[in-house]
């Protein structure tokens, strides 16, 4: 979406991503025209920031796929200012094999 985002229509991707789930190979451009409408700007991390996200989330006891932590990273990542704010952050997905988290968080 960040791209079509950018280039202001949808458009196809060569996507690679350890967040599957963020990372289709098109924005669909029903999708495409609600996001335009209701979303302000796009942030990206990348995928080191996402697994030391999942990282540190397991290390507190959550299970968490790549998709559902890129939020977290990007708060941890301070790509968004929150001093003197309250935020609530959605971290979502349980779409992890134990291999794939053991090779994550190690």
């Amino acid at each position: 979406m960040y791209r079509s985002f950018n280039e202001n229509k949808p458009v196809f991707m060569d996507a690679n991503s350890i967040a599957t789930g963020l990372a289709p190979p098109f924005a669909g451009s029903k999708s495409f025209q609600i996001c335009r409408q209701h979303v302000k700007k796009i942030l990206l991390v990348s995928d080191d920031e996402i697994k030391a996200a999942v990282s540190m989330l397991y290390k507190i006891g959550l299970v968490v796929e790549p998709s559902g932590a890129a939020a977290f990273a990007a708060i941890v990542g301070e790509k968004i200012r929150l001093k003197g704010k309250t935020a609530v952050v959605i971290i979502t997905g349980g779409n992890v094999s134990p291999e794939q988290l053991c090779h994550i968080v190690h």
